[in-house]
C-alpha cells in the first residue's frame, strides 16, 4: 500500500519564546523502600501558541546542533471521525515539533515546523529519538494513518533530517511530505528509543510488544521506497497500552537491553533480546527486507506494580534511569537494576507529566501533556 498523499495546511502559528521469558529482580521483590519525594523547582522553557490547545508529548536534544530542543506536539482528540465520507476529524491529527534554540539558557527562543503531510507521516505522536547526527525518528498513537475506517493497521515510525532546509519545507510536487523514511507494522505506537544507526526500538500498543525496527538506508526526501526496512517483534502480548498516556522506551548501550515503562500494567520493565530467537510470522504490510517474530527474550520488572501509578517518560543516562510518573507528577530516579536512588515531586496537577530527557547541561527536562509545556528541573542536582 503506498502512502496517502493527504495534505492539510499548517494549523500551527509561529511560536513567540518565553515546545517470552520473565523474571523479577531481588531489590524490587524484597520491597525495598522508595525515598521520601522531595519538591523541585522548575524554569518553564516552552509554551506553545498557537491556535489551537496543544499536548507535548516528547522531547529530545538535537545531536547535531548544540543546545537545540525538539518537542513533539499534538492536538488533543476532537472526538470527530475521519473518514473518507464524514472529514470533521481529520485536521486534529497531524503533529508538528517545536524547535527551541539556546534550550539551556535564560531566554530560549523557538518555532513550530510541521511537515507538508503531518497528517500521514506524523499523526498523533507521542514518542521521539534522536538517532545519528541529524537524523531522528517519531511515531504516534493511531491505528491507521490514513482515513479511519479503513481497517488495516497501517501505523509506524517515520524517520526525519532535522536539517531546516528539509524537515518542514514545503514539498516539491514530486515529495510525498519531507520524511526520509517510513514503516507501517506498529500501530498505536507509544514510545520509541534508538540503539544504532537507523535501528530503532518501539512500544506496539496494539499488539503489547516491543518492535525493532531497522530503516537501513534512507530514500530521498518524501520518497516511498520502504523494501530494506526490517521489523522484528519481541515479548509479544507483554504489555500494555493506556490511551493517551505514552509509554516511552529506552536503550541501554552498555548491558545492551530495552527499558519500557509498561503503563497499562503500572510497572518499568526490561528487555534483553539477545536471548530471542527467530518465531513465527508477523502481518506486513509492504515489502520488506525482513520480518517476523522474536521469541524468548527475557523480560525483568524493574519496578513492578504499586511503586508507580502510570509510568510514562523514560531516559536512561550515565547509569540512571529517570522516570516520570504521570498519575503522580513524580520523577523517579532508579539505578539500572532498578533500585530508587530517588523521587522528586515537580507538584503539577495528575495527569501533566511525560516525555523526559537529560540536556546537555546535565538537567532533567520534562513535558507537559496538559499545557504543552517544556520545564527544565533545576534542583536538586543530579
Amino acid at each position: 500500500m503506498r502512502d496517502r498523499r493527504f495534505l492539510f495546511p499548517a494549523v500551527l502559528g509561529a511560536l513567540l519564546s518565553c515546545g517470552c521469558s520473565s523474571e523479577s529482580l531481588d531489590a524490587q521483590a524484597s520491597g525495598s523502600e522508595t525515598p521520601t519525594p522531595q519538591a523541585v523547582e522548575l524554569t518553564e522553557v516552552f509554551r506553545p501558541s498557537a491556535r489551537v490547545e496543544l499536548s507535548a508529548t516528547a522531547l529530545a536534544f538535537n545531536a547535531a546542533v548544540e543546545d537545540e530542543l525538539w518537542v513533539a506536539l499534538r492536538q488533543f482528540p476532537s472526538g470527530l471521525p475521519c473518514t473518507m465520507t464524514d472529514d470533521r476529524g481529520c485536521s486534529a491529527l497531524p503533529g508538528a515539533m517545536a524547535v527551541v534554540s539556546g534550550a539551556t539558557g535564560d531566554a530560549p527562543e523557538a518555532v513550530v515546523k510541521q511537515d507538508g503531510n503531518a497528517w500521514h507521516f506524523m499523526r498523533h505522536p507521542t514518542a521521539m529519538a534522536w538517532g545519528e547526527g541529524k537524523l531522528f525518528a517519531a511515531c504516534g498513537e493511531a491505528l491507521t494513518d490514513n482515513y479511519e475506517d479503513v481497517d488495516i493497521p497501517y501505523a509506524g515510525p517515520a524517520l526525519w533530517s532535522s536539517d531546516p532546509a528539509i524537515f518542514g519545507v514545503t514539498p516539491k510536487p514530486d515529495q510525498n511530505g519531507t520524511h526520509l523514511d517510513m514503516l507501517h507494522e506498529t500501530p498505536y505506537c507509544m514510545g520509541i528509543a534508538h540503539e544504532a544507526e537507523n535501528a530503532y526500538w518501539l512500544f506496539n500498543g496494539d499488539a503489547g510488544s516491543l518492535d525493532r525496527v531497522d530503516f537501513h538506508a534512507p530514500h530521498q526526501i518524501g520518497g516511498e521506497d520502504h523494501a530494506d526496512g526490517e521489523v522484528h517483534r519481541y515479548v509479544d502480548g507483554q504489555l500494555l497500552r493506556v490511551p493517551e498516556v505514552p509509554s516511552h522506551v529506552a536503550y541501554d548501550a552498555e548491558r545492551g537491553v530495552v527499558y519500557a515503562a509498561d503503563t497499562g500494567h503500572q510497572r518499568v520493565v526490561s528487555v534483553d533480546p539477545s536471548t530471542a530467537t527467530p518465531g513465527g510470522k508477523i502481518d506486513v504490510w509492504e515489502i520488506l527486507e525482513d520480518s517476523g517474530m522474536r521469541d524468548g527474550a527475557i523480560l525483568r520488572e524493574l519496578v513492578r506494580p504499586g511503586a508507580l501509578e502510570l509510568p510514562s517518560g523514560l531516559a536512561f543516562e550515565g547509569g540512571k534511569l529517570y522516570v516520570t510518573d504521570n498519575a503522580t507528577s513524580f520523577i523517579h530516579v532508579l539505578d539500572a537494576d532498578g533500585n530508587s536512588l530517588a523521587v522528586y515531586d515537580t507538584q503539577r496537577p495528575s495527569g501533566s507529566l511525560s516525555g523526559i530527557t537529560v540536556g546537555p547541561d546535565g538537567k532533567l527536562y520534562v513535558t507537559d501533556l496538559k499545557t504543552g509545556t517544556v520545564a527544565r528541573v533545576e534542583s536538586p542536582p543530579l
